[in-house]
């Protein structure tokens, strides 16, 4: 397995997400990664309902409450903790999660 840096965690805000590029499986993809405290998560930036970026708006993933992300192009909500969505027109699908993990206040995407 190998990882790669991808940012720090203290470029995201806490409860909140940001979109980067980075390879994935070998090509260059958009991924979101999301923060919780001392945590991330992250995301092929990739609605399963439409196949659009969640980010149609960019850079805005969550709803005003910072509780769910947020696909801006028919309103699908996903959990940031596991991607997967609640409510919306793909309910019950989830986003493609990503591995990774954080050392020492830097995020590493694991393939």
């Amino acid at each position: 397995m190998t990882e790669a840096k991808i940012c720090k965690l203290d470029d995201i805000a806490n409860s909140d997400a940001k979109g980067l590029v980075a390879v994935v499986d070998g090509k260059q993809r958009n991924i979101i990664v999301v923060r919780k405290l001392d945590r991330a998560y992250a995301y092929l930036n990739w609605c399963p309902h439409t196949q659009v970026l969640i980010d149609q708006i960019p850079g805005k993933f969550f709803d005003a409450d910072h509780k769910f992300l947020v696909c801006s192009k028919h309103g699908a909500r996903f959990r940031p903790e596991d991607g997967y969505c609640v409510s919306g027109p793909c309910e019950g699908d989830s986003l493609a999660a990503l591995k990774v993990s954080v050392k020492d206040g830097v995020v590493y995407l694991h393939e």
